[in-house]
């Protein structure tokens, strides 16, 4: 098998470059030339193209070796003299130009990739804080949520023991009485009144029975204008529920001014004016009764009408309808 006369390997005769006039045969990438070059029938191998030019055999001669390296070496004597030893590698220099431009170019790309991670880092870093922030965010708004729902419970709560104290206010006026348009003189003895309008109603009451008895709110603003209610309470309750019983029964009793005066159960100030708007929607809706037992607020449209009971003013729209509310 044929070699290359410049390189000394292994040659295809399918792709090599044959010299028109010795037998050497030649890679043509060791002539510098590419694949696809078509060689021309009378071409000359650069030994032969150089006897050509010189008139003589110049075997002796070095010639460079395009597959090798740049450095000339002597052509040996003896047999193998005619054989060319190495051939010049023509497109050396553009070979190291490009890789030397390729260095350059990827050494460009490597600090362009640099300068990336450290964009990338710095995007990262960045949005760490950023989703640390939201975590915070999204912590404060489920704070800020569940503000409405505690409140909701502490109102209910307060509401709740709001009512509690009020029960058991009530419950301590259970041997409470409370009278108006009971007449008002100065210097009076409100027990000895007191005494005196049982007496007018049909009960027995002595003044050890009283534990105290005493007129509430600001003194009228001239003589003879409205009287002061009067408070009263007895040592025992059944003194109070039979002064109750006896004043419902003589409901015509009045004073000497003609005003009526009204024995009722002492109520604390939050069932007081709860009774208050109990009688005015009973007035407005013609409803006939309306009365208190045991600190407990009770109404009823009319004879075989159900009874309702009122602690709290939301208990207005469950009897009166949800429009009593609304007004209020």
């Amino acid at each position: 098998m044929p070699n290359c006369g410049a390189c000394g390997k292994f040659l295809s005769p399918a792709g090599a470059a044959a010299c028109s006039v010795c037998p050497f045969k030649f890679h043509k990438v060791c002539l510098g030339l590419t694949e696809k070059a078509q060689m021309s029938k009378g071409w000359l191998c650069p030994n032969c193209a150089n006897k050509s030019r010189r008139g003589g055999d110049n075997s002796q001669t070095p010639v460079k070796n395009i597959c090798g390296d740049t450095d000339t070496e002597a052509a040996p004597s003896g047999p193998e003299a005619g054989r060319p030893i190495s051939v010049s590698n023509v497109n050396e220099q553009p070979e190291v130009a490009e890789v030397s431009e390729f260095r350059r170019e990827f050494a460009g790309y490597m600090a362009e990739i640099r300068e990336f991670r450290k964009e990338m880092a710095s995007l990262r870093d960045s949005l760490t804080t950023i989703t640390s922030r939201l975590d915070l965010v999204e912590q404060r708004v489920d704070a800020l949520e569940k503000i409405p729902k505690k409140v909701a419970e502490l109102e209910l709560t307060i509401s709740q023991l709001k009512q509690e104290l009020n029960d058991r206010d009530q419950e301590a006026l259970l041997a409470d009485l409370e009278i108006g348009h009971l007449p008002e003189e100065k210097g009076e003895g409100v027990v000895q009144a007191v005494t005196v309008l049982a007496a007018r109603i049909g009960v027995k009451l002595e003044e050890h029975d009283v534990v105290f008895a005493e007129r509430v709110g600001p003194p009228p603003a001239e003589v003879g204008g409205r009287a002061r209610r009067v408070v009263v309470r007895l040592s025992r309750r059944h003194l109070r529920d039979e002064l109750l019983r006896a004043a419902r029964v003589r409901r015509s009793l009045a004073a000497p001014d003609g005003n009526r005066v009204y024995v009722n159960e002492r109520l604390t100030r939050p069932n007081r004016q709860l009774f208050h708007r109990v009688r005015e929607e009973c007035r407005r809706l013609h409803w006939r009764y309306s009365w208190t037992k045991r600190g407990r607020i009770y109404t009823r449209q009319g004879d075989g009408k159900p009874i309702f009971q009122f602690r709290v003013v939301e208990d207005l729209a469950r009897a009166f309808g949800p429009q009593e509310a609304v007004s209020n």
